[in-house]
């Protein structure tokens, strides 16, 4: 292994939920490369997106900072510019920098400024095809690519890491690739992928009767996305050994949030004939939602075939990374580096800014799902333990929820209310205000605008679109 600092690929699919990976038991979907890489690396089974919708969680991850921090505090906001970036500090050390797919942080022409220390921004266009999509390079486009979006996104990750090794052979790169898939259109996949009998899909009981089957169909094309984006990682795999820096490469594979694919009878906005509050697909506390799979395979440190149980939440990816690549880190992160539990070392004590968060993760949804859906999901935080989820909506526009998951896996009966639980209730809602307290969450006593919206500075991402609505 080269001694320089190791590159970075870390991978993300969108909607992708846990159980969505062979590697994390599920024996119907098809995912043989990223169960092999699991192999030589880590699962690591407690990672949680804490905002568990697509701008929040990439600001998140473009930050480590919480959306009342950077800014984003729903899908149309940008991040502020004033604040530091991963890829930001990682140029400032040396690094090549680049971002490939689903970008969801701002508006073409992508501009220095507007790509946050990436120096290389392929972004595409957010149409609801995958097939022939636009591209913006920078500052140019729209480029119409044919083919499905992930295998053109891998073939342009490829020649990225191709050009950076012929132009700067001696500085490592951070390259980060995000895939649509799974996200609905479930159906838009390769021919060459073959597909899943519905029949054959296993529906967890969580999912109503009554929508069984479009779940059975809709599993069936979910799976299929998830084995063709399986077989984009292997290309992607094989170009790092082809490129002989597999062994000085951490790769990660991961996922911005879950999708409840009909659990709890929650459909997409789309379903028109659904009630609104079942039209969200993610975004809420659920599991289904929330908790994602991770991969990390670091060759020379991450011990083959290891799994993790340590809690970790997307708010750690920013701290983690730089700590694995001894990149000193900016001041105002608001996770953990947990670079040492990738390398088989014990989970580190709570730092002041976490309290808890070696037994518990924080989740939150801070505004109204979309600019103009009220009431889809509603403004709630949450605390996720490894016995139980609590959470609790803001002004109580909707009931608390405490599941115990050692008795009621799925989330189906809703504690909050029993006079045995109290105790539990108060605890995890002390742990609540802890989370809350130390990460100056505004939640309960912030500001607000006319449309209940926390007032922290935020601005839209296309002001021309949405300048209207009021940003708060």
């Amino acid at each position: 292994m080269s001694s320089r600092r190791p590159n970075i690929v870390f991978v993300f699919s969108d909607q992708q939920r846990y159980s969505a990976l062979g590697a994390n038991g599920n024996r119907v979907v098809r995912t043989p490369v990223l169960d092999g890489m699991a192999a030589e690396g880590m699962v690591c089974d407690n990672m949680f997106s804490n905002h568990p919708l697509c701008s929040p969680y990439r600001a998140i991850l473009l930050t480590g900072q919480f959306g009342w921090r950077n800014g984003v505090i729903d899908n149309e906001y940008r991040p502020r510019r004033d604040i530091p970036t991963l890829p930001g500090t990682l140029r400032e050390h040396g690094y090549g920098t680049a971002h490939v797919g689903t970008f969801h942080l701002g508006k073409p022409p992508y501009t220095a400024e507007g790509r946050y220390g990436i120096d290389y921004l392929a972004a595409v266009g957010m149409g609801r095809g995958y097939f022939d999509q636009p591209y913006h390079e920078n500052e140019r486009g729209p480029v119409a690519f044919p083919g499905w979006g992930p295998t053109v996104e891998t073939d342009l990750a490829i020649r990225y890491m191709e050009r950076h090794r012929t132009e700067r052979p001696d500085d490592p790169f951070a390259l980060f690739l995000s895939w649509r898939p799974p996200h609905w259109p479930y159906e838009q996949f390769p021919d060459s992928i073959e597909r899943y009998d519905p029949a054959a899909v296993d529906l967890p009981d969580n999912v109503p009767d009554a929508l069984a089957d479009y779940a059975r169909r809709e599993l069936a094309d979910y799976y299929a996305c998830c084995t063709g984006l399986d077989v984009e990682m292997g290309r992607l795999l094989a170009a790092l050994e082809r490129l002989q820096i597999a062994d000085d490469t951490i790769v990660c594979y991961t996922s911005d949030h879950g999708d409840h694919v009909r659990a709890h009878g929650y459909g997409k906005p789309s379903d028109t004939w659904l009630h609104n509050t079942r039209r969200a697909s993610k975004a809420t506390p659920y599991e289904d939602s929330a908790h994602v799979p991770f991969v990390v395979r670091w060759p020379g440190n991450t011990p083959p075939g290891t799994r993790s149980d340590a809690f970790m939440g997307a708010i750690d990816i920013v701290p983690s990374l730089l700590g694995a690549c001894g990149v000193p880190a900016p001041a105002g992160l608001q996770g953990r580096d947990l670079s040492g539990v990738w390398r088989g070392q014990p989970v580190p004590a709570d730092p002041p800014h976490a309290p808890g968060a070696s037994e518990s993760v924080y989740l939150m949804n801070m505004a109204n799902g979309w600019p103009n859906r009220y009431g889809w999901v509603g403004r709630w935080r949450a605390v996720r333990t490894a016995r139980y989820t609590y959470a609790r909506w803001y002004a109580n526009e909707r009931s608390p929820w405490l599941f115990d998951r050692q008795e009621d896996p799925l989330e189906m009966n809703n504690l909050a209310y029993s006079a045995a639980a109290r105790p539990v209730v108060q605890e995890m809602e002390q742990r609540l205000h802890r989370w809350m307290e130390a990460t100056g969450d505004p939640f309960e006593h912030g500001a607000r605008g006319d449309r209940g919206f926390v007032e922290v500075g935020q601005q839209w991402a296309d002001s021309d679109k949405w300048a209207e609505w009021g940003t708060s």
